[in-house]
């Protein structure tokens, strides 16, 4: 390069040449420094977590020498203690929640054994009504009665529980839903009661230091009975057939089954649920499993997809038929868990009913997942 300051060079070399890098000032330093606090303190707290457990770790083997026990049984009983300390946390949260709901209070000043009772009173006398309202619009919009051109036999009615119908409560305890249909159902008509349960009805109440099952026996003036076992079970089955014979479940004309006329409930209601694990996905779809059954112990379990009615019918010898009667309808509870889940229980119910809806009872809790599939107007 030349040495001439007028060079062409010499003009252009202090425009390219790289700029010296900023030193942060003390601002930026303190502000940098404040962010990362979080971070430090997180450490901090991670670091001294890890020294607790360790200094516990190096107690427990010390405790083991002495005491001649194993390690992994010391370390057996610390998580035990730790899972008890969580589980009596959840249940100071339950508690709390417990206290605050509305529904927990009212069930208690009117004697109901659990708040499980309004949601059903919801579905019965409000939930039903518009759903009926809005269907009677459309239809009336469209020109359209439903099939056939005939108005549904839901339609004709306001509530869900009719006085003269026989009721059949899958899952029955603690006897909420077999409380509140009892009010509902006139034994004069001919309505009757059929509650069935894993757990005995009676122990289980006398337990609970309440006095349901009598009131129940009392509303129906007799036309009660309760039926314990599993449902899906062919004894328990015939069980539950025999108890609606005797109380003169409903027919259909010309279904003869060994010269009797074959029982049939005209609703079929279930509120149960399985022992939950904690696992919400896992409870959802094990819920969703009781529906199914439920479901197909109602209608038979041709409603569902082929390879699983033969499955079914193999296993149970033969394919019954269902215990609901033409036209009558279908209520249980599910927890959502996403369509694909979903879809074998919905499409089943489509197949057998008329008309079918989800509802979300306003007493059910917000952040309960909990649904209800109420299927109407049963073809046979």
């Amino acid at each position: 390069v030349s040495q001439d300051k007028n060079c062409y060079y010499h003009s252009i070399l202090p425009s390219i040449q790289p700029k010296p890098t900023m030193v942060p000032t003390s601002t930026k330093r303190i502000k940098l420094a404040e962010a990362l606090q979080p971070f430090f303190r997180s450490l901090r707290k991670r670091s001294t977590k890890l020294h607790s457990s360790y200094q516990q770790r190096q107690q427990r083997r010390q405790l083991c020498r002495h005491t001649n026990q194993s390690f992994l049984l010391q370390s057996h009983i610390h998580n035990q203690q730790q899972h008890r300390h969580r589980s009596t946390q959840s249940s100071r949260t339950w508690l709390t929640r417990q206290s605050k709901d509305p529904y927990v209070h009212r069930a208690q000043e009117e004697n109901w054994p659990s708040r499980a009772a309004f949601k059903l009173e919801e579905i019965n006398e409000i939930q039903f009504p518009s759903l009926v309202a809005k269907r009677k619009k459309r239809n009336k919009n469209q020109n359209y009665r439903g099939k056939n051109n005939k108005i549904n036999n839901s339609d004709k009615r306001q509530t869900l529980i009719q006085p003269s119908m026989c009721v059949l409560d899958l899952g029955a305890a603690p006897g909420g839903w077999s409380l509140y249909v009892s009010t509902k159902l006139d034994a004069s008509k001919n309505g009757a009661l059929v509650a069935v349960d894993l757990l005995s009805l009676d122990e289980y109440l006398q337990m609970q230091s309440t006095d349901v099952s009598s009131r129940i026996m009392e509303n129906m003036s007799g036309n009660f009975d309760f039926v314990q076992g599993d449902f899906t079970q062919r004894e328990v089955r015939e069980e539950i057939l025999d108890v609606l014979r005797r109380f003169g479940g409903n027919g259909a004309e010309g279904d003869i089954r060994e010269g009797l006329v074959y029982p049939r409930a005209d609703l079929v209601i279930s509120d149960m649920a399985p022992n939950f694990t904690g696992d919400s996905i896992t409870d959802a779809l094990r819920t969703l499993h009781l529906c199914e059954q439920a479901i197909g112990f109602s209608v038979g379990y041709e409603c569902f997809d082929q390879s699983y009615s033969k499955q079914k019918s193999r296993q149970d010898g033969k394919n019954d038929s269902g215990v609901l009667a033409p036209g009558g309808a279908f209520l249980c509870k599910y927890f959502s868990c996403g369509r694909e889940n979903e879809s074998d229980l919905m499409d089943a119910a489509k197949r057998v009913f008329k008309t079918v809806d989800v509802i979300k009872p306003k007493a059910s809790r917000k952040e309960s997942s909990e649904m209800y599939l109420l299927g109407l107007d049963y073809l046979q």
